[in-house]
């Protein structure tokens, strides 16, 4: 086996390490966690399997390890509508979880900022298709939510599809799949790992593909569309890199322990995948002529419970961030939550979340999230200050505008592009403002305005700040239903 520095690496995947690496983490958990920090006794402190978090370890550096609510569920749901047509746009339960997360390849002057129009992920459970039409966005597509060249909002981008994963598997392009990690460098391919055990036909033959191995599309065999998404894959050009076995064999040799303090001894599914740019590049090969370049890979597994994280660098080793490791190690107690920005359950048990998807990047934390999404309204309507919004926010000063309006079963809120600036956080504006008050930055609870009585229909909030620089920058968005 040869290895080398990721120093070496071509020129286009030079461009990729500059365009999306960076010293954070975007994140899901496989259970409802807490921040760290308890992020002011705000609601943003609940970190649900189907929002992202922000894991935030280069302010300070280190001085805070907490992972806070960055993409919340009320921002998805705003950007997706009404899509499975029942006239409510809170839906709690939208994607099931967030099984896959990878940044996109940025192609703008903000390169590397990522943002949640920018970055991609799989569902646990499909979208409807009411606003975005089908297939929508299933467990087999990684994709997101955009608004598209004709301003249709609700619609979704792939950067590669359940049918471009089957023809890679050697299989039919109905198959039913369901991605459970992934990871992506123009340079190197796709890395992916499948939630259920999987026949498949590869380019080393026909393979019974465990739930635990690590699976590789090489670049050579993708063909990509200018924002480097991927338009066509060669069929049958997916090979194992490491099959279930040898990522069990990886987590015994990380020595790491679950949130239980039990040293681990297999992964019995691999749930999330980055690449580690501070690792090493090594020629693999899975069978007589194919030969692979392949970087090492962060990595986590079912099995690592308390949000833990190992790295393939050095045969299978806790990942090591900017402020540490991510794990404890064997005979040290139980990796507690901390060490990756959630809470234990106690001082001598860990949080129970494994880690469920993770993407390195550089990001800016802007987000709303209401402490009702659904607010029933009384005869008498309700005083001001009876709702609360809350916010997060970098900056001292947010302007929040919102907007009352009547929308239809099966339709989504329109938005249109920042036009102030090149913005570093959420790039659309939402609602054309009838209303606008401000609040104070860091976490802070925004009192909503009187309510009418008799007031039924949907309202979409959004902040604005000014930051240093003249640049105007925009929140995630958020939809209050009254009823």
């Amino acid at each position: 086996m040869t290895r080398r520095t990721l120093s070496l690496l071509s020129p286009l995947a030079l461009a990729a390490v500059a365009a999306a690496q960076g010293p954070d983490f975007l994140l899901t958990y496989s259970q409802p966690e807490r921040t760290l920090s308890g992020s002011a006794g705000t609601v943003l402190r609940f970190l649900y399997p189907n929002e992202i978090a922000h894991l935030e370890w280069s302010t300070g550096p280190c001085s805070s390890l907490s992972a806070e609510k960055w993409a919340p569920r009320t921002c998805f749901d705003t950007m997706a509508g009404d899509e499975d047509n029942d006239g409510q746009w809170w839906e709690p339960g939208l994607f099931g979880s967030i099984d896959a997360l990878m940044d996109g390849i940025a192609t703008s002057p903000i390169a590397g900022f990522a943002n949640a129009r920018t970055v991609f992920y799989s569902p646990s459970v499909a979208m409807g298709t009411t606003v975005s039409g089908a297939p929508g966005l299933r467990p087999g597509d990684v994709g997101r939510i955009i608004r598209d060249t004709s301003f249709l909002d609700g619609q979704v981008e792939y950067f590669m599809r359940q049918e471009q994963f089957n023809q890679a598997l050697g299989l039919p392009l109905t198959n039913v799949l369901d991605i459970d990690a992934i990871a992506f460098a123009p340079g190197f391919g796709v890395f992916f790992s499948l939630d259920q055990d999987t026949p498949a036909l590869l380019t080393c033959g026909p393979t019974f593909v465990q739930d635990g191995a690590i699976l590789c599309i090489p670049d050579w065999a993708l063909t990509y569309n200018p924002n480097f998404t991927v338009s066509a894959v060669l069929p049958n050009s997916a090979q194992v890199i490491y099959t279930e076995a040898q990522v069990d064999l990886m987590v015994w040799n990380a020595q790491i322990t679950n949130r239980n303090g039990v040293c681990l001894t297999n992964a019995i599914d691999t749930e999330a995948l980055e690449i580690d740019w501070n690792g090493t590049i090594q020629t693999i090969v899975p069978c007589a002529g194919a030969i692979l370049q392949v970087p090492d890979l962060i990595f986590t597994t079912e099995t690592m419970t308390g949000a833990g994280a190992c790295t393939t660098a050095g045969g299978g080793t806790i990942y090591n961030g900017l402020c540490g490791p991510a794990a404890s190690s064997c005979g040290s107690g139980p990796t507690l939550g901390w060490q990756m920005g959630i809470q234990p359950t106690s001082s001598a048990l860990g949080a129970p979340s494994f880690i469920n998807s993770l993407a390195s990047t550089r990001t800016i934390r802007y987000a709303m999230e209401p402490q009702q999404h659904v607010v029933i309204v009384p005869a008498a309507g309700l005083p001001v200050g009876s709702q609360m919004v809350d916010l997060s926010s970098p900056w001292p000063f947010n302007f929040v505008f919102w907007t009352p309006a009547a929308f239809l079963p099966g339709t989504v809120s329109p938005s249109a592009a920042n036009p102030f600036a090149v913005p570093l956080t959420f790039p659309d504006f939402y609602p054309f403002p009838n209303y606008w008050t401000w609040t104070g930055g860091g976490f802070a609870s925004w009192p909503m305005l009187p309510i009418p009585a008799g007031f039924v229909g949907k309202v979409v909030f959004q902040s604005l700040a000014f930051p240093p620089g003249g640049s105007w920058e925009l929140s995630t968005p958020i939809t209050v239903e009254f009823q």
